[in-house]
Parts: C-alpha cells; structure tokens; sequence
C-alpha cells in the first residue's frame, strides 16, 4: 500500500531535501576571496581565482545527501516489510542529522576561514533590528524533512500495532 500517510511524508521529506540542490547553501565573502557553496560545487566570485579548497571538497555534502535522497525514496517501496522500514527511517534520521552538523561544525568553519569572512545567507530569514540572519534552506529544510520522517517513523509503528492487534482477535 505506497498510499499510506508514511510514504507521502517520505515523498514529501525526499523532495524538500531536492530543494537543496538548487539554491546555494550560503555565500562566504570575505577578504580573501568570496565564496558560494552549493550542494554540488564550490564557486568562487571572484574572476580568475579558483577555489581554494578543490573540486572534491563538496563530495562529503553530495554524496550524504543523495545517499539520505535516494533511501528515502527505497524505503518508500518497502511497505511489506515495516521493521525494515522503520529501522531504514530511523537510520535516515540519524544521517540527516549528521549531515546538517556537518554543515554547520566543518564546511561553515572551513569556508570562512577560507574567504576570511563569516557566512551570508541568500535565502535566509532576517530578524528585525539585529543582524541575525537564519538559514532557511539549510536549515529549515532539513529541520522540516526531519520532523516529516519522524512523522512518518511514528505512522509505521501505528501500522505495526495495528496489524498485530488484528493478529490477536484471530
């Protein structure tokens, strides 16, 4: 049954998380060089300089990310079997969660050491009278793709209590 609630929190969850690979995930303009991460690459604004950091700086973002984008769509199909689902969803969880420390506890600090200035967010959310910019696409969007796989961890345990409460009338 692809048509349960869980698998459209997954759908919902995996395609957020497709959002990210078309806006940058923050611009790095410094004294050394201006910088903007994308999922995907690493481009310098500034002609005639390169990146610093090298082509295959990004590929720990790429891959975790289509790694989670790809599982998430897999455990979509895995309806049959709901342990296995529940575990894959748990385990999705965890790499999201790992994926967005990883953004902010190495690629933040590295890149802004790298540009020599702090990070500024295209597609962030300004508070009023101070210069607090928050992070939407880096942030919200893999907050929210969270709450939706705990979402969805919750529906597949209801299903499972379920079955087995049909399992003992029998």
């Amino acid at each position: 049954m692809i048509q349960r609630r869980q698998s459209v929190y997954l759908f919902l969850a995996a395609l957020l998380l497709v959002i990210t690979y078309f806006v940058p995930l923050g611009t790095f303009i410094g004294e050394k060089n201006s910088l903007v991460l994308y999922v995907y690459k690493l481009v310098s604004l500034v002609p005639g300089i390169d990146t610093p950091l090298g082509p295959y700086f990004v590929l720990p973002l790429l891959t975790l990310l289509s790694t989670i984008v790809a599982m998430m769509l897999i455990t979509i199909f895995i309806y049959k079997n709901r342990r296995v689902q529940l575990l894959l969803v748990r385990l999705l969880l965890l790499l999201l969660l790992f994926y967005i420390g990883i953004y902010f506890f190495y690629y933040l600090d590295v890149l802004e050491a790298a540009s020599g200035g702090v990070a500024q967010y295209e597609y962030g959310l300004a508070i009023p009278e101070t210069s607090i910019i928050i992070p939407t696409v880096i942030f919200i969007l893999p907050v929210m793709s969270a709450a939706l796989l705990f979402m969805a961890s919750r529906g597949i345990i209801k299903d499972e209590k379920l079955i087995r409460s049909a399992d003992r009338l029998r």
